[in-house]
């Protein structure tokens, strides 16, 4: 019965996908690595040192990510950030020795990223768009501009992300959910309602994006819809205050 209350949006889901893009066509937990990290497979017929010293450099540098993504995840910040500046180390000298190296340039915007620097990741991210575009730069630099409060400019790329990466990509979801947090900063309430769908349709485990998703339906009075959301949110986390007083709220007006 709760699966046939859900049906209906995910049938918008799919018109909605593309109306998304076209009705609005703005300059506009935490970065992930893709599925599978691009490896350098090509071996030189006269191997060289730089050229081995590069790649060694390149693994360091992700797995000094790595560990300190493991460390945040522990709730150990403080000694996370030493794992994040080693890894932006990692990455300066890569790209002092081959400035086109966009792995590179990818792992310093997580880095960054994850310190919070996000002006920095900005500026990192246009020095590789400058050299190759690349979809992985494009949707740091979408969330770090959603921290700048520069929503023009992160609704453009994180659109960039989507237009230019495969629909199961490892951050569409994400991307969806950061256009989605921007339009309710710009009260664009419909737009934000879509761009929800589509969020937790890529990934419906979020509890914390169907309570936004339904405090989004609450607001456009969509009650009836509000309600099936909330208790969507509450089957994920039977504990969540404001999804249970989100149901309540509603439950009074239907």
């Amino acid at each position: 019965m709760k699966q046939r209350k859900l049906l209906p949006y995910l049938f918008v889901i799919f018109i909605a996908a593309g109306w998304l893009t076209a009705q609005d066509t703005l300059p506009i937990v935490e970065p992930q690595l893709p599925v599978s990290t691009p490896q350098t497979t090509q071996v030189p017929v006269q191997p060289q040192p730089s050229v081995q010293q590069t790649q060694t450099t390149k693994a360091d540098a992700l797995v000094l990510f790595r560990q300190g993504r493991d460390l945040e995840l522990k709730g150990k910040k403080a000694e996370a950030i030493k794992y994040y500046q080693d890894a932006i180390a990692v990455c300066n000298a890569e790209l002092a020795k081959d400035a086109a190296r966009m792995d590179a340039y990818t792992i310093k915007c997580w880095a960054l990223f994850r310190l919070e620097q996000y002006r920095q990741v900005v500026d990192v991210g246009n020095a590789a768009l400058n050299v190759r575009y690349d979809a992985r730069i494009a949707e740091t630099m979408g969330e770090a501009y959603y921290f700048l409060n520069d929503f023009a400019n992160c609704l453009k790329s994180l659109q960039s992300y989507i237009n230019n990466t495969t629909e199961n990509a490892d951050r569409v979801a994400t991307a969806y959910f950061y256009m989605a947090e921007t339009y309710v900063r710009l009260q664009k309430f419909e737009h934000a309602d879509i761009a929800y769908a589509m969020a937790v349709y890529k990934e419906p485990s979020m509890a914390r994006w169907w309570l936004r998703y339904a405090q989004v339906a609450e607001k456009l009075e969509d009650h009836k819809r509000a309600y099936a959301l909330y208790t969507k949110t509450l089957q994920l986390t039977p504990d969540n205050k404001e999804a249970q007083e989100g149901l309540a709220r509603v439950q009074s007006k239907m």
